[in-house]
């Protein structure tokens, strides 16, 4: 028990500390790849640019519109960065896990949708037609990616026989990386992750050029701020179950013998999907909302549904 403990707050420790680097990152990646050098102010090469965000953030006003809400105005913030927190703690980084459940990855699925609500909360309590329109988004954008998403998942499952992530590494040690069977779930996955985090280019409940700020136009602050934690966390997370899904997870030369080395086995593959999502972000233009609900329905869920079929027949053969 205390062990489990220790663990949730090494986790949720881990993740809040990881939010500012990341962005910091994102910054200068983004920076390099449209040929400018990125924040280079505050700090060395900008280091210190997360710090300085964090205090303009902490210190502006927080204000509340006239019309609004207010208890689900105050609480959507809170509810994006809980629900992304609570799918963080099933999830295990190498030999540290806080809640060992044998359905971790349903869970998990479950949370990463749950966060999308926050989303819906905030652009109904705020009184603004800008952020109604990135609510409604969202949550058409939920309907859009889930059953893909729900498709890829099952035929993931079929091949593993299990939804505990260990289970899943285990057999990956045993058999080979999941990439190697399921590519096509794989590149679904990824596709609807990055639907699920609303990262561009399927960034519609923001739509700068279309809606101001979206969903949170009308939020300011640590409220503010919330929100991108509550993303950025489930970047992370989504990263860190890829990884384990089809990369083998903590696996790798050594790790047997030093856990440790698999911890970082498994934060350099997580890591790798991070940065995945910076360069689609600086490649990808927006997709316009009818052109995303048509990949979905049109392309990613016939792909999805004969996957299945796919994965029956893999674990048919691998059975013989």
């Amino acid at each position: 028990m205390t062990a489990n403990f220790l663990s949730l707050l090494f986790i949720v420790a881990l993740m809040l500390v990881a939010v500012p680097p990341i962005t910091y990152l994102e910054r200068k990646v983004l920076g390099h790849m449209q040929q400018r050098p990125g924040p280079m102010v505050v700090g060395f090469h900008g280091l210190l640019q997360p710090l300085a965000d964090a205090i303009k953030l902490i210190f502006k006003e927080d204000i509340i519109p006239r019309g609004a809400d207010r208890l689900l105005f105050m609480f959507a913030p809170s509810f994006s960065v809980f629900g992304a927190l609570l799918a963080a703690s099933v999830v295990p980084i190498g030999f540290i896990q806080a809640v060992p459940l044998k359905s971790g990855l349903l869970f998990v699925m479950a949370m990463s949708a749950i966060s999308i609500y926050a989303l819906v909360l905030a652009g109904y309590a705020s009184n603004s037609k800008y952020s109604f329109l990135g609510g409604m988004r969202a949550a058409a954008q939920v309907l859009g990616f889930e059953l893909p998403l729900g498709f890829a998942v099952m035929a993931v499952v079929l091949l593993y026989g299990t939804l505990d992530f260990n289970e899943m590494v285990k057999w990956q040690q045993e058999h080979g990386w999941g990439i190697l069977y399921q590519p096509i779930a794989f590149l679904l996955f990824l596709f609807m992750m990055v639907a699920e985090i609303g990262r561009p280019p399927f960034d519609l409940p923001e739509g700068e050029s279309e809606l101001v700020g979206g969903f949170h136009t009308e939020y300011s602050g640590m409220r503010f701020a919330a929100f991108y934690f509550g993303e950025y966390i489930n970047i992370i997370v989504l990263s860190l179950v890829v990884s384990l899904l089809f990369l083998g997870g903590w696996s790798g030369p050594f790790a047997d013998k030093y856990p440790l080395i698999g911890v970082i086995y498994h934060l350099l593959k997580a890591g790798f999907f991070i940065f995945l999502t910076f360069w689609l972000r600086a490649t990808f233009p927006r997709y316009r909302f009818d052109q995303m609900l048509s990949i979905m329905w049109k392309i990613m869920l016939p792909v999805a549904i004969v996957n299945v079929f796919v994965a029956a027949l893999q674990v048919f053969l691998l059975k013989l």
